[in-house]
């Protein structure tokens, strides 16, 4: 082979901040080294499996082969990959602007429990990779510092994107605090650049607006368990490609995991390596 040749207001939360941007320069972990049935390797972009063919991208170019002739790795992953088209979300008249929490509505509150997201998380990230046969992730606490720093950077400076307004993605943020990769890995690969999946989803479910005599007298809000925050997480990453890729690359062997609530959200960052 030549490779050469329940509630409207929880969705509304879930489809104004999933982040599906598909740029390469976005997504780097996007592009990985695909391996054939002979050991040969190419870097190339997965653009999808057409029947028994996969589409790879290389150079702008894509190319269409059997699938048959890519390693049994990565005929799986190739599989992995080819998730199912996501259930059709009701949408209100503006999904973009979720209503904000007063004050007073975030003082009566319950607190989340940020570990306990953290812990939900880990475990439906390698219960997906568990039943499609890859190997759990690893957590590693100096990486969940760089996922968690990132987390609060967004919220603070109030942006929701892999690169911060520094310019620096999750690679050089992590090397900017003295990370540049294990030193000895548990499978011996070398492991310096990181993949990055990052979310937001909100702290309630619902609002009932309560009113009489035509005036708005409070509102009633249903809250999220830190389990069914986690799930949201999941799920967004799962139905979108580029963070799905992430989750399921059976070369990544370590993940770490930063949440942060601030106000009405809760912000997650998520690098493998």
């Amino acid at each position: 082979m030549r490779l050469l040749g329940h509630s409207g207001l929880l969705y509304l939360f879930l489809q104004a901040f999933v982040s599906v941007v598909a740029d390469d320069k976005i997504f780097p972990e996007a592009r990985r080294t695909w391996k054939d049935v002979d050991g040969r390797e190419i870097q190339a972009v997965f653009k999808g499996l057409d029947g028994d063919k996969v589409k790879l991208e290389k150079d702008g170019q894509v190319y269409i082969f059997p699938l048959s002739k890519l390693s049994a790795t990565d005929q799986t992953y190739a599989h992995n990959l080819q998730a199912p088209p996501p259930k059709p979300l009701p949408i209100g008249p503006d999904a973009t602007k979720p209503p904000a929490l007063s004050d007073l509505e975030l003082r009566v509150a319950p607190d989340v429990n940020v570990a306990r997201v953290e812990q939900h998380v880990v475990f439906f990230v390698n219960e997906a990779r568990k039943v499609r046969n890859l190997k759990p992730l690893d957590s590693n606490d100096r990486i969940a510092l760089v996922a968690r720093s990132h987390s609060m950077d967004m919220a603070n400076r109030g942006f929701f994107a892999h690169v911060n307004p520094d310019g620096e993605n999750a690679s050089a943020r992590a090397n900017k605090v003295g990370f540049t990769g294990l030193s000895v890995a548990a499978d011996g690969q070398p492991r310096p650049v990181l993949a990055e999946n990052v979310g937001k989803v909100g702290r309630y479910s619902s609002i009932q607006v309560l009113r009489r005599d035509g005036k708005v007298v409070r509102r009633r809000i249903r809250w999220q368990t830190e389990a069914k925050m986690a799930e949201q997480l999941v799920l967004i990453w799962m139905a979108t490609p580029a963070f799905r890729a992430n989750i399921l690359d059976p070369s990544k062997a370590y993940f770490g995991l930063g949440v942060h609530v601030h106000r009405e959200h809760v912000f997650a960052t998520q690098n493998f390596f």
